[in-house]
């Protein structure tokens, strides 16, 4: 299957294409706000009258369904694999992934086998109903403040020692280059071999297809397909020895899968 590429159209078409996909984005945000308002609504209910040991995970399922409502709003056809490599009773994992555009947060949660909380940035808490939810179930960082990644870090392994999966995405922001994949930060593989807990690998294909990082005020619909490969143990691994290794073999197993992905649909 063929990607659709406007930019090889002439020039009225591509005006007009480009005309349509600014519609689009604004229907996005219309319907991003209507099913945000029903979703607050429950998160108000649920951190204010239910338990707290069953709150979050309350909250995860609604943010479950709230993503999976969203995309089919969007017209993002999601397809995924391999989510019988995780094993959803009892464990906690540090999810790494690769980031590529805004659609990807309702991504991740429709299609996680497990609840997680996210590693959010500090700018999130000044959005509406998605700041009120990041207080409530996610951990936030400053990335411009050092005292602060550092007391993060504590808070990550506090959450992962309690139980609680997180998701880390490793590129840090999303990926505005024409590589497939940017660095990884280190902050995912040394809080994995501190906890010794595994890391699921996760590789969104295709999610810059409804919402280019470069020009984010453009949408359409799009086919996204995501694969969860088999965790990597960190068991028995120190900081010192294997951090680089640990950081190399995860970044290489998103690489081979989005090579693949775009040599498959030629992208």
């Amino acid at each position: 299957m063929d990607s659709f590429d406007i930019k090889s159209l002439p020039a009225p078409l591509r005006a007009v294409a480009i005309i349509v996909q600014r519609f689009w984005f604004a229907w996005c945000c219309l319907a991003t706000m209507l099913i945000g308002v029903v979703a607050l609504v429950c998160y108000i209910f649920i951190f204010n009258f239910t338990k707290p040991q069953n709150a979050k995970r309350y909250a995860f399922y609604v943010t479950k369904y709230w993503g999976k409502a969203l995309l089919a709003l969007m017209l993002v056809r999601v397809t995924s694999e391999g989510e019988d490599n995780l094993c959803l009773e009892g464990g906690s994992y540090i999810i790494v992934s690769n980031h590529a555009s805004i659609v990807d947060v309702p991504l991740c949660m429709a299609t996680s086998p497990i609840q997680f909380s996210f590693l959010a940035k500090q700018e999130v808490d000044r959005l509406p109903i998605i700041g009120f939810l990041a207080r409530n179930m996610h951990v936030y960082v400053d990335r411009k403040c050092q005292e602060s990644r550092r007391q993060t870090f504590g808070r990550m392994k506090a959450h992962i020692e309690d139980g609680h999966s997180i998701h880390i995405y490793a590129e840090g922001t999303r990926n505005r280059t024409d590589e497939l994949l940017q660095g990884f930060y280190n902050g995912a593989f040394k809080l994995a071999i501190d906890t010794q807990h595994p890391i699921a690998v996760m590789t969104i294909c295709g999610s810059e297809k409804a919402s280019d990082p470069r020009d984010p005020f453009l949408a359409c619909p799009a086919s996204v397909h995501c694969i969860w490969d088999e965790p990597i143990s960190t068991v028995g691994m120190t900081v010192e020895k294997d951090m680089k290794r640990l950081k190399t073999m995860v970044r290489d197993r998103i690489l081979y899968n989005l090579e693949y992905y775009h040599a498959e649909y030629r992208v």
